[in-house]
């Protein structure tokens, strides 16, 4: 994308409980967006949201939905969707993906501010491992915002499960949206007399490349901190995806008045050998905050990555290959009545 963009063109648009949660958290860490909506088929969920527009999904059966069903629900809405992001520049669609309300709106959304002339950024949080029953739908959606997004950010829920951990599901759930909350919250941090920010088109210009992009973070108060810190934000993406196809990076360091220009250089000169990449663009900011403590945060957006551990997710994909269209044209499966499959018009 060429040219600065303004924040007054900026949406953020959380979709489902776990994109609710995440856009009315960052509605509170950010300046760069000007304009928060939520989108659901559950009112209870918008006892979370922030201040911005609100849509409920109308859900005229009690059973459980499926994607396809709730792509079925939202037809009669696609005006008042449309309009969430009608001017908007650029789009922040953040949805968890797996369970029916995120994956079946998600890739909808992302298609109406693509179709509106908006560079739609998908944020897709990802089940935990051990939500294995998610990972079809998860998969399915991941492929299909993809394919209608211009960049996609990946948040992996499992790289904070532990299976030793004493916490119950609600907390690893929240520790989850915590997380995804810091990483996305410094990159798109409120700007400071003190801080080097990164600004919004850095960000941009790294996840509109092409595949996925990831986003990770990870914090340490050791000596050495910066390099313990990036080490622990990055680690992860090596089980996920081929750590040398990354191409572009963002990464941001967050601390007290302490984080020394050395720390930064640290972060910055290790990225590219980290990821076994040594010619990887690095774009990097710095952020401080007083409270913080000894404690350093770093989180690193690196995109390039055209291979992941949810290409596994759909196994019809892995028998037909390219002849796989399931989904491809976001089917909507309507109530008992009207259950015939159908397009729906994009």
């Amino acid at each position: 994308m060429s040219g600065s963009i303004s924040s007054s063109e900026v949406v953020a648009l959380g979709i489902g409980s776990a994109g609710i949660r995440i856009v009315s958290a960052l509605s509170r860490e950010t300046t760069l967006v000007n304009r928060f909506a939520y989108v659901t088929c559950d009112k209870a969920d918008l006892e979370a949201a922030g201040d911005g527009e609100q849509l409920v999904i109308d859900s005229p059966i009690v059973q459980k939905p499926s994607p396809s069903m709730v792509r079925g629900f939202a037809m009669r809405h696609h005006d008042e969707m449309r309009r969430l992001v009608k001017d908007a520049k650029v789009v922040f669609v953040v949805a968890g993906l797996g369970r029916a309300t995120g994956s079946g709106l998600a890739p909808i959304m992302a298609g109406f501010a693509k179709e509106a002339g908006a560079d739609a950024v998908s944020i897709a949080v990802m089940p935990f491992d051990f939500e294995e029953k998610l990972r079809f739908y998860a998969g399915l959606a991941l492929k299909k915002l993809r394919a209608v997004s211009n960049g996609v950010v990946v948040v992996d829920n499992s790289s904070l499960f532990n299976s030793g951990s004493e916490a119950t599901l609600k907390e690893l759930h929240e520790m989850a949206n915590n997380e995804a909350v810091k990483a996305l919250g410094s990159l798109l941090a409120r700007q400071s007399q003190d801080s080097i920010p990164v600004g919004l088109n850095n960000p941009l210009g790294t996840v509109t490349q092409s595949g996925y992009s990831f986003l990770t973070s990870a914090t340490s108060g050791s000596t050495d901190k910066a390099e313990e810190a990036l080490s622990r934000a990055i680690i992860g993406i090596g089980r996920k995806a081929q750590m040398k196809d990354a191409s572009h990076a963002v990464v941001v360091l967050s601390g007290d008045a302490s984080l020394s220009a050395s720390e930064t250089a640290t972060a910055v000169r290790r990225l590219g050998s980290m990821f076994g990449n040594p010619s990887l663009d690095v774009e990097y900011a710095v952020s401080y905050r007083s409270g913080s403590g000894s404690q350093l945060q770093v989180s690193v957006l690196a995109s390039g990555f055209t291979q992941t551990k949810y290409d596994s997710y759909d196994p019809i994909d892995g028998i037909l290959g390219a002849r796989n269209n399931i989904d491809d044209q976001l089917e909507c499966a309507l109530v008992e009545g009207l259950e015939s499959i159908v397009s729906c018009d994009q």
